[in-house]
């Protein structure tokens, strides 16, 4: 399998675990803390060599690795039709989004100011998760369509909730920025399930607890 369709493969598990995150805070109140910590980070790396590296290795991917492996693998599982309207959601914005060069230069500045401000912070820290939503509020919010979250409304209204879905739909974004610029689009989900299937049961492979989903 070419390099190509392993970026495209990592990408896309990087989105769909961010909105996976974002599906149990809205549900439940919380979601894995390592799981938001690699979406979280991937969003300072700016100029990585390697896709992996955005990541910083597979094993913070292993939630979204399995997600993908089970909404491609139709055979097998049934697709979550409200993790799919997200994701087509991020992948609309990340469209509209590099049409729109002021505002991916008010995001990359405004990233460029988080990462020295809180450097001694981890990407979970509260401080972080908040610059990070003001972010979202203030760039990708002003877009249309805003992305609907569903879920109780218990949850969804504590604003630590609010701040965490957001900064985790930036994380979203970033991935799908990565996707594009991997020459991922959405005729790919359609016509080379394939592809993308079997790269990711590749991935499944190297995770320390090895096997496919």
């Amino acid at each position: 399998m070419s390099n190509v369709w392993h970026n495209r493969t990592l990408a896309l598990a990087g989105i769909l675990q961010a909105l996976h995150s974002v599906q149990q805070i809205a549900r439940h109140g919380n979601a894995p803390t390592d799981a938001i910590a690699t979406n979280l980070a991937s969003v300072f790396k700016m100029n990585p060599k390697t896709a992996e590296e955005v990541y910083g290795n597979i094993e913070g991917l292993s939630i979204g690795l399995r997600l993908l492996s089970q909404q491609l693998d139709r055979k097998r599982y049934r697709t979550d039709p409200e993790l799919l309207r997200y994701l087509i959601n991020i992948m609309y914005l990340e469209q509209r989004l590099r049409k729109r060069p002021k505002i991916l230069a008010q995001i990359a500045d405004k990233i460029k100011h988080i990462e020295q401000e809180t450097e001694d912070f981890s990407p979970t820290h509260p401080d972080v998760i908040a610059r990070l939503a003001d972010t979202y509020v203030n760039t990708i919010s002003t877009l249309t369509p805003r992305i609907q979250i569903r879920g109780e409304e218990t949850h969804l209204r504590q604003p630590e909730n609010i701040e965490r879905v957001r900064a985790l739909l930036l994380a979203g974004i970033r991935s799908a920025v990565l996707w594009r610029q991997m020459g991922g689009n959405r005729l790919h989900l359609l016509f080379h399930n394939r592809q993308l299937l079997y790269e990711t049961h590749m991935l499944l492979k190297r995770l320390p607890e090895a096997g496919a989903a």
